[in-house]
Formats: structure tokens, sequence, C-alpha cells
């Protein structure tokens, strides 16, 4: 249950912050935003591109996406980041919520931190004032937790100061690891633990309370926690992609979404009949001898599309629905990305329903592109 709430609080931060954002007048994007060590940002600053850096000043929150993120300086508000690779070597005067591949903490957060990706280093340099909470397949603790740490990890090691509790469950993977507690851990609190196999805890480990180690238990509503999981990385996935398409790929995509030479209907049937037809056609090339190179090419291709046509979908989505929320124009599709793709990926978790929205997604998108690539060949 606990887990669940994690789960349904970060979508719905998901879908409220890009909001929040839009009416925000520190916001700042482009393929590259670095704030210089003499800059002090007055208030929240929103900022998206392909790499952040942040090496002065924010007074209030610093909300960010990219693909790669460094905070060297100090942020007196929360930071709340998106991206593949975080590093923050600076410091937070209140929350550091963020989600990515690859995250490392070498700074202070004043309050909590909550950290989802597959790789998290906490430093020995670092310092949460509150509690930890961190979710990931492979974890180093390293730092001080002045509260409790809990999370969830195929493999953990705690190598640091806990001045309260430790609550974490490992995977059932028996190939990992688990939870490793080396000579130098300082558990004020208790340790407990959920795993299969019993962690490999040193004797010179110093731990105040109790030490138990509980046996993993099939909750009922696990399905449903590990459907929202899957669902949440599907929807940074996506967003990855997307980013690269507005900002590596700028012009090209903005000439796709912009391009209206044909109906809706026509752009429909156009995704459609591409959809249906292409995957038999490979089969009978793959059938001969000659014709299997290109047959393995155009389902590669075919595939790819598929992929990309729900993020055109997410686009155009959040564009109509900025355009009637808060009728504002956009410099970029940043915030059109960011809310399309959760509003899409929410309505695909609808029981019955969902997965014709999907088709319906990527029929819309997949004909966009066949349609501006038509006009495109038709005009070459």
């Amino acid at each position: 249950m606990f887990k669940k709430k994690i789960i349904i609080a970060l979508t719905l931060a998901l879908l409220l912050v890009p909001f929040l954002a839009i009416k925000a007048s520190g916001t700042k994007t482009g393929d590259s935003v670095y704030i210089a060590k003499d800059e002090i940002v007055s208030g929240n600053l929103y900022v998206a591109g392909k790499t952040i850096t942040v090496d002065g000043v924010v007074s209030g929150d610093l909300i960010a996406a990219a693909q790669t993120i460094i905070v060297n300086g100090q942020v007196d508000g929360d930071i709340i980041a998106v991206a593949q690779d975080i590093n923050i070597n600076g410091n937070s005067g209140g929350n550091i919520r963020v989600a990515g591949s690859s995250v490392i903490i070498n700074g202070e957060a004043t309050r909590n931190i909550n950290v989802f990706a597959s790789n998290i280093t906490i430093t020995n340099q670092s310092r949460v004032g509150w509690d930890a909470l961190l979710m990931g397949a492979n974890i180093q603790m390293r730092g001080i937790i002045d509260g409790n740490l809990s999370g969830g990890s195929d493999q953990l090691l705690i190598s640091g100061k806990i001045g309260g509790n430790v609550n974490v469950k490992l995977s059932d993977n028996y190939l990992s690891q688990g939870l490793i507690i080396s000579p130098e851990t300082i558990i004020n609190g208790d340790l407990n633990y959920t795993s299969k196999n019993t962690a490999n805890i040193s004797d010179q480990a110093n731990i105040a309370g109790k030490t138990e180690l509980r046996s993993p238990t099939i909750e009922k509503d696990s399905a449903f926690i590990a459907y929202l999981w899957k669902t949440l990385f599907k929807i940074f996935a996506s967003f990855l992609i997307g980013l690269v398409l507005i900002f590596l790929l700028t012009k090209l995509t903005q000439k796709v979404l912009t391009f209206s030479q044909d109906s809706l209907s026509k752009i429909f049937i156009f995704g459609l009949s591409a959809t249906l037809i292409v995957p038999p056609i490979s089969i009978l090339l793959a059938l001969t001898i000659i014709g299997l190179p290109l047959a393995l090419i155009l389902f590669a291709f075919w595939l790819i599309m598929i992929y990309l046509a729900p993020i055109f979908t997410a686009i155009l989505l959040g564009q109509f629905i900025i355009k009637k929320s808060v009728n504002k124009e956009l410099k970029n599709n940043f915030w059109p990305l960011l809310i399309g793709i959760v509003i899409l990926f929410l309505l695909f978790s609808i029981p019955f329903v969902g997965w014709i929205l999907n088709l319906i997604a990527i029929f819309f998108g997949l004909g966009k592109l066949i349609s501006y690539a038509n006009y495109q060949s038709k005009n070459i």
C-alpha cells in the first residue's frame, strides 16, 4: 500500500506541475542551458533542454527535464528533475525528488530525498536532513541520512550513517548480492529488510536497534503496483525520445506537427493502413531470399514509426489542451510534450478501452508522419 501511494502521488505530480510551470516567468529552454556561477535566479526556475548545468543560485524551486542535469550551485527550494543522468553536487534547502537512469547525489538536502533510478549513488559527501526513499536496481548509500531510509532494490549497499530506521525490500533475484552492510555503517534505529536471502552484515557495523529479516509475501495489489511502475517507466522513456525530437530534430518535428494539407480523417486512414499493411508485406518479402534484407529493414522502420507515432500525437494533444486551458502561445513544444504524454498514458491505462485509445494514438501519429512524407515526395 505504501508503494501504491508513492506511485499515485508521483503520477499526480507529473500531471499538475506542467500546468503550474506554464504560467511561471522563470522558464528557460534550449539545447544547452547554463546558469552561471555568479547568476542568481529569483523565484522558481523551470528549465528544459538536452544539457542543463546550474552553477549559480536559485532562490526558489528548480524543476528541470533534460538528457543530462548537473547541479553544482545552491537551490533554496526543492529540486524536481527528470533526466537520463542527474548529478547533484550542490545543496537544496528543500526536498530532492528526481527520476532517471543514473542519479548521483553529492550534496545536501535540508529535507527529504526521493530518488527513482536504475543506478543510485549517495556519496559520502552527501547529507539528508529528513528521510530518504530510494528505488532502483543498484543503490549505494554512503552518506548521512538524519532520518529514516526506505525503498527497494536488486542490490543495496549501505556504508554510511542512518539516524533512524532502515526499511527496505530486496528483489527475488538470486544472482544479485542483495543487501550489504559495510563495516563503516551506523544505524541508530532498527534494520528491517524483506528478502529471500540473508543480508551480508559486517560484524563491525553499528546497529543500535534490532535486525529483522522478513520473508517476502504476495500482496494482493502487487500486480497493480507492477503495472503502474511499468507505465511510469514507459512515460519516462517516451518523454526522453520526445526531448530528442523537439530539441535535436526541432525543424523536422515542427514541420510534421504544423503540416495540415490533409484532413483528420485522411490522416487517420493513412495511419491505419500503414499499421495493418506493412507487417504482411514484410512477411511476404521475407519468404524470398532476395527480399529478406528489405523485409527486415522495412519491419524495423515500421517498429520505429509505431513507437514514435504516439509521441507526435501527445505533442498535438498537449498543444490543444494548453491552447484551450491557459490560452498562451509557447516558444517550444516541451510542455505540450510532457502534458500530452502523461495524459495519453493515463488514458492508455483505462481498463478495456485503453488499448483502443493506444491504437488511435498510433494511427493518428503515424498518419501525420505519412501525410507529411507523402507531401514532400510530391514536391521533390
